[in-house]
């Protein structure tokens, strides 16, 4: 039989033994996992793990990113709608930078002229970073 150990009603290990190994080890019915938790009753699930937004990633990751997304196709056009200079230093920075911070500029400007909101960046930046 398994047994889980329960510490603050979180599940911290699961044992097999023929009897309970202590007064904090409960009966598992299939459903422990360690990091989920007990309610008394019933074992739920660990959450998830959190998404962590990658701080940048490479050029060719976020160009990649973007034409999966069918984005890439309409930088070059936002990037000749904005204002000199700030059009000049977005287009030193999309044609030759070697990585994309997600906290730059170019991301801050470029994100809502391509229709982006902050959670679809992240995702574009979330997604790049397997590319």
């Amino acid at each position: 039989m398994r047994y889980a150990i329960i510490e603050n009603g979180i599940v911290v290990n699961i044992a097999e033994a023929e009897a309970p190994l202590g007064a904090d080890w409960i009966a598992d019915d299939g459903n422990a996992r360690i990091g989920g938790s007990w309610d008394g009753s019933a074992f739920h699930p660990p959450p998830p793990p959190a998404v962590v937004v990658p701080a940048s990633v490479t050029m060719r990751q976020a160009r990649l990113a973007l034409l999966g997304a069918g984005k890439l196709a309409e930088v070059d056009a936002a990037i000749d709608m904005l204002p000199s200079p700030q059009k000049d230093a977005a287009r030193i920075e999309w044609e030759y930078a070697a990585v994309v911070e997600r906290t730059s500029p170019l991301i801050a400007t470029l994100g809502p002229a391509l229709g982006l909101s902050e959670a679809a960046l992240d995702a574009l930046f979330v997604q790049a970073a397997t590319l």
